[in-house]
């Protein structure tokens, strides 16, 4: 506990403190209209007793220290940056259940359409949260071939040659040739326009387009346009009718600690998020829109009443909130909103029962809040690799994912290469709660070995694995295999682990082959070098597809008939 001796240097106005635990982070942030009263009422630690949280923040705490601010206002906004972007330990924070990206139009002279995973600190207009990464691509691939603004981050200080979506028609090519920057600019306009929800315009372009290409019986570029339209109707769902007068808002049903919310934009739903978070509707208001800097809508409707502190609503009203009300229950968008409110309750119910009945049924030291899964894949030998998956409360956290090249492992050793892995990896990183090995009971002692080589025991991690054959449960050493029913919620989840590293190296070890086989295959052939080789494969996207391709189509890309049917012979006719 901090010494109380500290209070005398405090002073009086208003600010935000930082709580620190002995390595100088910050373990929880605060803010207060009078920084020495506020800090001071933390000593009388008999207040905090029923507070677990609390009283356990004050045990680790072991500095504090504290900004000035000119006001309350000021303080409030410092405590949501410095939330931001420490997260401390001790503060509610609100959790993702996957990750939600962004698309970035960047402001420049001639900006950039850009799919980003977090908000930088790089000029430009964020749009989103949005649902999934698949949908924030097929967004840009739309507005792409209508606007023709650029993606890449080419410098435009000097001219180079043209990508392949210059040649496709999906960029006007600033890094190429002289492009009107008004026209430009306008472009960037409607893109932006696009991504606020108002999808008319570019509707009726396409439209109008489609139209007219069929009239002059350009039939193939016709199609082109039906089917970005279809794309973009796919993309953006219309709701229920209360909506579809081009309101902007944001519907947020809850049922602590699970937050669901639905982006409504121009009439149309382009997001649904979910979150876990212990807190009410307010601490949700504060770490949506605040802390995380998402801007808010004219409107917010939610599930129940609840009083908002002036501080929080005066903020969003800045930023161009009018109101919040309660969502009517008789309403068609309130049946869509809370029946995904509680399929998302149901799979975190599901995910935390799982959890625990894991501890009960596995007899693990505790329950598997972190799980690492591990699996090897190569072909008769060649480009052995392993993947690595982290899972956090039963869901896939993607950052913590990792590949390893084991080029050393010559020959098939599935035991082996399970043993360097284990080594690189846990002799640089903590252990987790559970330690997944996909493989019998030979590759699971394989990992408890290499665990005890490096100072480990099965007293610091628990180990488990997956026979293929009949989804039976390995355990180490003596212990006996364990048989669960397929449906059982600890097998899925274990089988969900399995699934996700399984994927992750097939798919880590076939780029490897398919790289090798494109260099092989394209390098053989006189008259190509690095850059047609390169040209090639992005254009068509791999070396199948340039083996499918017409002569017409390569000559296209590689400039010359000649080396166009070269190729084709080289590669086998079709």
């Amino acid at each position: 506990m901090i010494d109380r001796s500290i209070l005398k240097n405090i002073p009086k106005k208003p600010g935000v403190y930082i709580f620190k635990n002995n390595k100088g982070d910050p373990i929880y942030i605060g803010k207060a209209k009078n920084l020495k009263n506020r800090v001071s009422s933390y000593f009388n630690k008999k207040k905090y007793i029923g507070n677990e949280k609390t009283y356990e923040m004050l045990e680790k705490a072991a500095n504090l220290d504290y900004i000035i601010t000119s006001n309350e206002n000021q303080a409030f906004i410092l405590e949501a940056n410095l939330i931001y972007v420490h997260k401390p330990k001790y503060n509610i924070m609100l959790k993702d259940t996957r990750v939600y990206p962004y698309i970035l139009v960047t402001d420049e002279q001639f900006p950039k359409i850009k799919y980003v995973r977090t908000k930088k600190e790089e000029k430009g207009k964020y749009y989103g949260p949005y649902s999934d990464v698949k949908f924030v691509k097929d967004v840009i691939e739309v507005l792409q071939n209508v606007y023709k603004i650029r993606s890449c981050d080419r410098d435009l200080s000097r001219k180079s040659k043209p990508c392949f979506l210059y040649h496709l028609g999906r960029c006007y090519g600033p890094c190429y040739t002289d492009v009107d920057e008004k026209i430009y600019q306008e472009s960037a306009e409607k893109v932006k326009k696009v991504l606020s929800g108002d999808i008319t315009e570019v509707k009726n372009y396409l439209q109008k387009a489609m139209k007219d290409y069929a009239k002059i019986k350009n039939y193939e570029k016709a199609a082109q346009m039906r089917d970005t339209l279809f794309k973009l109707e796919n993309l953006f769902e219309e709701v229920a009718v209360e909506y579809k007068n081009g309101k902007n808002l944001d519907i947020i049903m809850y049922e602590p600690p699970v937050y669901l919310v639905l982006i409504v934009r121009k009439g149309y739903l382009i997001s649904k998020l979910s979150f876990t978070m212990e807190g009410t509707l307010e601490d949700f208001l504060y770490q949506y829109y605040i802390v995380r800097k998402n801007d808010p809508p004219s409107l917010i409707s939610t599930l129940y009443k609840e009083e908002i502190s002036s501080e929080i609503l005066d903020f969003l009203k800045e930023k161009g909130l009018k109101r919040i009300e309660k969502i009517g229950k008789s309403s068609k968008i309130y049946e869509m909103a809370y029946a995904n409110l509680q399929e998302e309750i149901k799979r975190q119910k599901d995910l935390s029962y799982a959890l625990k009945q894991a501890k009960e049924i596995l007899s693990l030291k505790k329950e598997p809040k972190i799980i690492e899964g591990i699996d090897i894949s190569h072909l008769q030998g060649l480009y052995t690799v392993a993947s690595l998956v982290r899972f956090e409360n039963g869901k896939p956290k993607k950052e913590g994912y990792r590949k390893y090249r084991l080029d050393n492992i010559k020959a098939p050793d599935d035991f082996e290469s399970i043993r360097t892995v284990i080594k690189r990896r846990y002799q640089k990183h903590e252990l987790p709660d559970l330690l997944f090995i996909d493989g019998g009971k030979g590759q699971v002692n394989s990992a408890v070995e290499s665990l005890k080589e490096i100072g480990y025991s099965l007293k610091d991690v628990d180990v488990v694995g997956i026979a293929k054959e009949d989804e039976r449960i390995v355990l180490p050493g003596d212990i006996l295999d364990l048989h669960l029913p397929l449906d059982h919620p600890v097998l899925r989840l274990l089988i969900y682990v399995r699934d996700e590293t399984h994927r992750f190296a097939i798919g880590f070890n076939r780029s490897l082959r398919s790289k090798r086989f494109e260099k092989t295959k394209l390098d053989d052939i006189y008259g190509i070098g690095p850059k047609r080789k390169k040209e090639l494969i992005k254009h068509f996207g791999g070396i199948q597809k340039v083996l499918e391709a017409s002569t017409e189509e390569i000559s296209k890309v590689v400039k010359s008939e000649k080396i166009a049917k070269r190729i084709k012979e080289s590669l086998g006719e079709k």
